[in-house]
């Protein structure tokens, strides 16, 4: 496994540690973008933060696998067509994702793993944009 995979997971892993990683998540994209609130009315609060964290380690975890990134990059941009996602909404989500791992891993974050994070997350919107076009 490369060193940037490790950081992912390892970072991960110390984030979701912490029981209010999905509420820290969201409040964090809400309070920079207060009007996404409104788009997030289809599930509990609790749902959606167990479906990020469940989507979220499943990018991860075949991350080093360029057709699990497609598959799951598909998949993500299927059910968030309907909701009207944009490819700026996707840049919130990941600012949003990087701070919360950012404060959450704590002692476990790095300038590596921001770098290795903002990489990943970029080539995981570079796959959803691909799915939307097709």
């Amino acid at each position: 496994m490369c060193r940037p995979a490790l950081l992912l997971r390892d970072t991960l892993e110390v984030a979701l540690l912490d029981p209010t990683f999905g509420s820290a998540f969201f409040e964090r994209l809400f309070t920079a973008h207060p009007h996404l609130r409104a788009r997030f009315v289809q599930n509990s609060s609790g749902a959606q933060q167990k479906m990020f964290a469940q989507k979220l380690c499943a990018v991860v975890d075949g991350i080093e696998d360029p057709d699990v990134l497609v598959r799951e990059a598909q998949a993500i941009a299927r059910t968030h067509r309907g909701y009207g996602a944009t490819l700026e909404m996707y840049t919130w989500v990941g600012d949003a994702l990087v701070e919360t791992l950012r404060v959450l891993a704590a002692d476990a974050w790095s300038d590596e793993a921001e770098v290795a994070w903002r990489a990943a997350y970029d080539a995981l919107v570079r796959a959803i944009s691909e799915a939307s076009a097709a």
